[in-house]
């Protein structure tokens, strides 16, 4: 693997410059915990540029980005958009402990590079608590995939295509449902696979005392009139699954058995994640009317006698500085309890929060406190005034 390149990174508000020995011991500790969900391995970028230099800069710049997004997708709940606002080129540099090249190729103008980053756990952290958004470290317990392809009766592992490559080529190991990748036996016939994906659960049992008794999952692709198939059947970390898509084909093969197989890996990840986050407070109420009667000012919590309701509402801002504005105003708002963010995009962000009190004294106490906060096609609405 060729020398990693090294960088200062952010930590909180500040930016702290470690000496460059510091640096490296810890960068190769990280790098030695092989399965940490802040390391992203195997990002292909594929860069054209002016030059060399520029070509090189861009690919390094994208793999970071797209290394940052990666974790914040594996830490945040299933459904807030892992895009945050406002982040800078300098805001994911300071993100990033550094990257490591699995192997290059450049030319004049062209940059191709696999390259491996490395995500600063402690920047991440605080960044969403600068968001106020929850996230979780918790991991499925691992699991076998056992990438399969049927052709003319006959069970492959590879296929002219390279199904199996494809699922080689995701980042498994780092993942919320860390994964490895079987081979098949010589002896496994296509009825065993077939029985599996019909649900039989003994064709199960037997296939997993084959593999070593544990959560396994086989991931059957197949070509068939323009469209790969592709098919999971199994049990992970959930229970059991059973997923079935058709994709077309196009006029490049391996790339749609790429794409299958990182969607296919994505169900996966998502079961245990929304899974994971069961047990979250409900939020399906926009708000339940409560009495009249208007909270102490200063008071922290709601009066003696009234029940907090549930409101949800749509957040509008105009970018990072603004959301924070609007969030820590809130937060301070007499009577308003348990803020949480339930999703954020660059210009919205989706909230509830416990108030006691009726809904015409909520419009009045935003109103005092320089909000406006309406009601738009059955979504209330609150921005900045």
């Amino acid at each position: 693997m060729a020398a990693r390149r090294l960088r200062p990174y952010a930590l909180g508000a500040g930016l702290r410059l470690l000496p460059l020995l510091a640096f490296a011991a810890g960068w190769s500790a990280a790098a030695g915990a092989a399965d940490s969900l802040y390391d992203v391995a195997k990002i292909s970028v594929d860069i054209t540029a002016e030059n060399a230099v520029a070509a090189r800069a861009t690919g390094m710049a994208e793999a970071e980005t797209r290394a940052v997004r990666i974790v914040l997708q594996r830490l945040l709940p299933s459904g807030v958009d892992a895009d945050l606002p406002g982040l800078t080129k300098e805001d994911i540099e300071g993100l990033v402990n550094g990257v490591s090249i699995r192997k290059e190729q450049n030319s004049t103008t062209r940059y191709v590079a696999t390259l491996d980053v490395s995500v600063n756990e402690q920047a991440i952290k605080q960044l969403l608590q600068d968001y106020s958004l929850p996230y979780s470290e918790e991991r499925a317990q691992p699991i076998s995939i056992l990438p399969l392809m049927i052709a003319a009766g006959a069970v492959t592992s590879e296929g002219t295509e390279g199904w199996r490559q494809a699922w080689d080529d995701l980042d498994l190991s780092h993942s919320v449902t860390p994964a490895t990748i079987l081979r098949p036996r010589p002896d496994l016939e296509p009825d065993t696979i077939k029985a599996v994906l019909a649900g039989d659960p003994q064709a199960l049992a037997a296939m997993q005392g084959e593999y070593g008794y544990g959560l396994l999952v086989i991931a059957v692709g197949e070509a068939a009139g323009g469209a790969f198939v592709t098919r999971l059947a199994g049990t992970d970390a959930v229970g059991a699954i059973a997923f079935e898509q058709s994709d077309k084909m196009g006029g490049d093969p391996k790339a749609a058995q790429r794409a299958a197989a990182a969607i296919a890996f994505g169900i996966i990840e998502n079961r245990w994640k929304t899974t994971e986050a069961g047990g979250a407070p409900a939020t399906e109420a926009n708000y339940e009317q409560g009495t009249e009667a208007a909270p102490d000012a200063g008071q922290s919590g709601p009066p003696k006698g009234e029940v907090p309701r549930n409101v949800m509402a749509q957040v509008e801002f105009s970018g990072l500085k603004d959301w924070q504005d609007i969030r820590g105003r809130l937060m301070k708002l007499a009577g308003i309890q348990g803020l949480e963010v339930n999703s954020l995009s660059a210009r919205a962000a989706s909230i509830t929060f416990d108030y006691a009190g009726s809904l015409g004294r909520l419009q009045q106490e935003l109103d005092q406190n320089g909000f406006a906060f309406d009601e738009r096609e059955g979504i209330f609405v609150l921005r900045s005034r």
